[in-house]
């Protein structure tokens, strides 16, 4: 009733060095159960921990990963009140990113173009669904060896949030060296990391956060932020131009939607790009506003998800983060930012944290 595969003895240090690592897990054999724990949610989006899942098997390209932590988003959290369909061919199981130890390697896996993985070996990646659980099934494409100096909590905080602001920077709004500009909700787990690349890669000239309390918007100054707003208090666009002698800033990386819509494009700067990663604030703008300002600033917008987007894009996106950004890690030039770790159990509490938006950065499960 149970697969034996090789797996690695939970070593909670990283003190151990790779090579060490993996003649201990070639040394250590365990049985992966068929069954295995996972949150639950029923159709009014009540949660609760079952054991009945069955541990998933990985095909060509696959991991079979056993999971220490993972990420909250709030994704997660409209997924359980039925408000995000699960993209066809994903676990229902919540949860989008998860870091964790390789127990086996799917047909195929071992020799993937960009990394070679092997049980023992520690990740974090992004999956379709399937996070909230001990077992996960994750694609070699979307799957990063961590840095040895980061704890698999501080793993589980990177791979939503990065390649979500690293896509947003990079792909939609094709930041280039030196230029401006402003995070909405900069507190969040993207926004915190989006300074952050736009401090190290990009040497953003000015750094714009957006947020509604002073507690975070200090955190966003020691991220890197130039410059912060609290939309409560103050008309961002109105501190934009002031800061910009009128000119703007040359991308907005937004969360919020239809309520800053005018606000954003009074804001934004000749040539500027726009990026929408979210609708918190609606979908449909306050008011009716004027496609002549569109047309008069060369305006780019650009909608974006991560979670809808095929395999392909993915990887390569993948791949371009692990190269130019997880060496910055290493160093501490980049962070995971953590805000609360609770224990899977204490699944519906870190819902209500996330909820609150009383959260600085990521929100991590463990198991």
């Amino acid at each position: 009733g149970k697969k034996t595969t090789m797996f690695m003895v939970k070593i909670t240090t990283s003190s151990f060095s790779p090579s060490v690592r993996l003649r201990l897990v070639r040394f250590c054999t365990m049985s992966v159960p068929q069954s295995m724990k996972f949150v639950n949610y029923d159709a009014k989006g009540a949660v609760s921990i079952a054991t009945d899942a069955p541990t998933p098997t990985p095909q060509a390209r696959q991991l079979l990963v056993r999971v220490s932590a993972c990420g909250v988003n709030r994704l997660d959290l409209l997924q359980r009140a039925g408000n995000y369909p699960v993209p066809a061919g994903e676990s229902k199981i919540l949860g989008v990113e998860v870091s964790g130890t390789v127990v086996s390697v799917g047909e195929g896996g071992a020799k993937g173009d960009e990394q070679i993985f092997q049980p023992g070996d520690r990740v974090c990646a992004l999956v379709g669904g399937g996070g909230y659980a001990e077992y996960c099934v994750t694609p070699v494409e979307t799957t990063i060896k961590m840095p040895d100096k980061l704890s698999f909590v501080e793993g589980a905080a990177i791979p939503e949030n990065y390649l979500t602001a690293y896509s947003a920077l990079y792909n939609s709004c094709s930041l280039q060296e030196k230029e401006t500009i402003m995070i909405h909700a900069a507190g969040s787990g993207v926004g915190t990391a989006a300074i952050q690349l736009a401090r190290s890669i990009s040497k953003s000239s000015a750094i714009f956060a957006t947020a509604g309390s002073q507690e975070k918007l200090d955190f966003c100054k020691k991220l890197g932020a130039t410059n912060t707003i609290n939309y409560k208090e103050s008309d961002f666009s109105d501190v934009v131009l002031s800061a910009t002698d009128k000119r703007g800033v040359d991308a907005i990386v937004d969360v919020v939607g239809g309520s800053y819509w005018e606000k954003n494009v009074k804001s934004i700067a000749l040539d500027g790009r726009i990026v929408s990663l979210g609708l918190l604030g609606g979908a449909v703008a306050d008011q009716p506003f004027n496609m002549g300002t569109i047309l008069r600033k060369r305006v780019t917008l650009v909608g974006s998800t991560l979670r809808s987007r095929d395999l392909g894009y993915k990887g390569r996106l993948a791949a371009a983060f692990t190269s130019k950004a997880v060496p910055l890690f290493a160093t501490g030039e980049l962070k995971a930012i953590v805000d609360t770790v609770f224990n899977v159990e204490e699944v519906e509490a870190a819902h209500k944290r996330m909820a609150s938006n009383l959260n600085i950065g990521k929100i991590i499960l463990t198991f």
